[in-house]
């Protein structure tokens, strides 16, 4: 019988628990949507609107504190405490951080340097998840240089009393190690010898994971590849025998379709369809369409994989675009081979243009008619970025050059020449970014497109102005192009709370009506802008003025980083 009050009394609490919404306060070092992740929930993104933020059991807090403090010890705040208490709409969790653990002292003994993998300073907040992380970079390192066994000694010693820790990180490597047998698994439609042509290694080469890196990039370029697996793992000593085995996609015919907006095109529409394993040996074929409110295509595409890191293309279909002045048509085709080797590519290609321009009422500028062109084309490309949708280090380097002679069934004899780059610098937790584009084109018989002129201005040029807004005009007010450009942009990218990234940005343009650039006269563009985080990319909005003339701005917004 006295069992039956307390029973009561738990019913009672349990009748008076309540699920409610779920906030933090007080975490200033890790922020909300990590500690969501680990009480098992999801903060959702900002677009995602119809979601409410995460409720919980009242009667399920207690058992989370521990969880949380034990976090937070596992990135070095051996001291923080966590409490919670019930308000009216919700139920907060409340985090006392108190002083973090800070690294004393460093010492290394490495044959290399490894200095640079330790992500730790003296003075710097001891974070023992980072400490861990760094362990695999050094391993990752000396195998990447060929060292395939080291003895890795890293200790790091925390003095709880004093908050101080002191790292050592001791290193020694083994016998250098090389490649053993490689063998080659594949369906029955693949040649194998396609795939074993797609490695960046050889039997009795020294073993790198650099290289066994590159090579699962090269394999996964092809789109018919359901998985790959290079297993390095049965190693021998100092020889290294790698069996790679790849599976192609079960269902290998793809519908995609999106649909978005930009400053620049307005609403975007896509669709496509593409079979990627045509016939075997990962030959993709496939035809995409895009509408956007200036902007219309149907493009039809093959591609085939061939020895040596080579890749076979052709492409061609029908394209309209309005200008303001004009309309342009085109009829296109592309055939080109494509040689990868790593991070660098070359591209050979043979250009078949028939472009109508109409609805022209600047005849000087803008002619009405059509003409025709084949062209040949020479590109190359060299991307050390250390990622593409948003970039924090490394470069970006492109050069490509078209031409064609009147001579050779063209109506035309021109060249034109675009260069482009990009770098990446991280400072703390901020990045600087830089952009340069150089082109020229120059007729030298007959005429060329007016679509294939430079036009400035737009969220990918100068952001002071509207897309293709800047520049000289005619007498109705219609953007005529350029003949040369050289475009500059820097962008400073800072952490805010949350998701969110602020940017400081500066755009410059130099415009010319002759082939050689011309730096006598700059269009000079500043102005901030916010990202929001998301795993599509980020989402942008940036405003720009002109900077001799603040009446002129524009607002742009799109997905990704623009560089």
């Amino acid at each position: 019988m006295k069992k039956i009050p307390y029973l009561l009394l738990c019913l009672a609490i349990i009748a008076h628990a309540a699920i409610l919404p779920l906030k933090f306060s007080g975490n200033h070092s890790i922020d909300d949507r990590t500690l969501y992740s680990v009480v098992g929930l999801k903060k959702p993104y900002f677009f995602e609107f119809w979601k409410s933020t995460p409720k919980i059991d009242e009667t399920k807090v207690g058992p989370l504190l521990e969880v949380i403090e034990r976090y937070y010890r596992s990135r070095g705040f051996y001291h923080a405490k966590a409490s919670f208490a019930r308000q009216k709409k919700s139920i907060v969790i409340k985090i006392d951080e108190n002083v973090p653990i800070i690294v004393e002292d460093i010492a290394t003994i490495s044959p290399i340097p490894i200095r640079d993998l330790i992500p730790f300073g003296t003075g710097d907040c001891f974070d023992p998840m980072k400490f861990v992380e760094s362990k695999k970079k050094i391993r990752e390192r000396y195998a990447q240089r060929g060292y395939c066994n080291v003895e890795l000694r890293a200790k790091a010693f925390v003095d709880i009393e004093k908050n101080l820790a002191y790292l050592v990180y001791d290193v020694t490597p083994h016998k250098l190690c090389r490649f053993g047998d490689i063998t080659v698994q594949t369906p029955k439609d693949v040649d194998k010898e396609i795939i074993k042509s797609m490695l960046y290694f050889k039997e009795g080469e020294i073993y790198s994971t650099q290289k066994i890196k590159d090579s699962y990039k090269e394999i996964y370029a092809n789109e018919g590849i359901d998985h790959a697996t290079i297993d390095d793992t049965m190693r021998k000593g100092d020889k290294v025998p790698v069996h790679v085995s790849v599976s192609v996609r079960p269902k290998p015919i793809h519908f995609s379709a999106g649909a978005g907006i930009s400053s620049d095109e307005g609403i975007n529409l896509q669709a496509g369809v593409r079979h990627r394993n045509f016939m075997g040996n990962l030959k993709t074929v496939g035809i995409q369409v895009k509408y956007s409110q200036i902007k219309e295509y149907i493009r039809l595409s093959g591609k085939m994989p061939l020895p040596h890191h080579y890749t076979k293309g052709l492409f061609a279909g029908l394209k309209k675009e309005k200008f303001d002045g004009y309309d342009a048509r085109s009829l296109f085709a592309k055939t080109n081979i494509i040689h990868k080797v790593i991070k660098h590519s070359w591209e050979a290609a043979l250009l078949y243009d028939d472009t109508t321009t109409s609805k022209s009422r600047d005849p000087i500028n803008f002619s009405n008619g059509k003409l025709q062109l084949f062209s040949l084309l020479a590109g190359w490309n060299l991307d050390r970025r250390d990622s593409i949708l948003e970039p924090t280090r490394g470069y970006r380097l492109h050069a490509e050059i078209t031409g064609a002679l009147k001579e050779l069934l063209s109506d035309a004899s021109y060249y034109k020449m675009r260069l482009s780059a990009s770098w990446h610098k991280p400072i703390e937790q901020s990045v600087v970014s830089t952009r340069l584009k150089i082109g020229t084109i120059k007729s030298l018989q007959g005429q060329i497109p007016p679509s294939y002129r430079f036009y400035a201005g737009g969220m990918n040029s100068n952001r002071a102005y509207g897309y293709r807004q800047l520049g000289p005009e005619n007498d109705y007010g219609d953007p005529i192009g350029s003949y040369s450009i050289i475009e500059g942009s820097v962008e400073y990218r800072y952490p805010l709370p949350a998701n969110f990234k602020g940017v400081l940005f500066s755009d410059v343009t130099w415009l010319s009506q002759e082939a050689k650039p011309s730096f006598s006269n700059a269009t000079i563009a500043v102005g901030p802008g916010i990202r929001y985080i998301t795993p599509i990319g980020p989402l942008a909005i940036d405003i720009g003025f002109d900077a001799s003339r603040f009446s002129q701005y524009a607002i742009h917004f799109h997905i990704g980083e623009l560089f």
